[in-house]
């Protein structure tokens, strides 16, 4: 039988810490005195406060990466430098989508309001041209008026 293991605040301080540090989740886990890669997915889905800090780790690990791509950019020689690109280019994207400052995605929030209002007419045409084909009596004409009519509503 396998020993539950329970998140403590110690644990989730390491794992946070690491994170913010730019260590992958997977990484960290691999660790042997770290819990499992599905245990820690467990406890994110359950424990919305850990899921939060987990989130606010990772933003926090954009900026690390972003650090590193500034060092790896100095750094680069011509032989490492096609490398060097591809990796600056996984950093940028995934910091595009940890943190919304670094997103390609421009918003314009619009805030206005539309209203569309009808005046009630005292304008009775319609009722008038039922009335008139009642009187009319011939049903010729009323048949006449009243496909007109029916076009007129379309």
């Amino acid at each position: 039988m396998t020993k539950k293991l329970e998140l403590t605040p110690a644990i989730a301080d390491d794992i946070e810490r690491l994170l913010m540090n730019g260590t992958p989740l997977t990484t960290i886990c691999q660790n042997k005195d770290a819990p499992s890669l599905s245990k820690v997915y467990d406890w994110i889905r359950s424990d919305k406060a850990f899921a939060d800090k987990i989130l606010t780790a990772r933003k926090i690990a954009a900026q690390t990466y972003l650090d590193k791509m500034i060092t790896e950019l100095e750094n680069a020689d011509n032989k490492s430098i096609a490398v060097t690109r591809e990796k600056l280019i996984h950093y940028r994207w995934m910091a595009s989508k940890l943190v919304a400052i670094y997103g390609d995605k421009q918003q314009v929030e619009v805030d206005s309001k539309i209203e569309i209002t009808w005046n009630a007419s005292d304008d009775k045409t319609f009722e008038n041209e039922i009335k008139n084909v009642s009187e009319l009596g011939s049903w010729r004409t009323n048949i006449a008026l009243a496909h007109d009519m029916r076009f007129e509503w379309f």
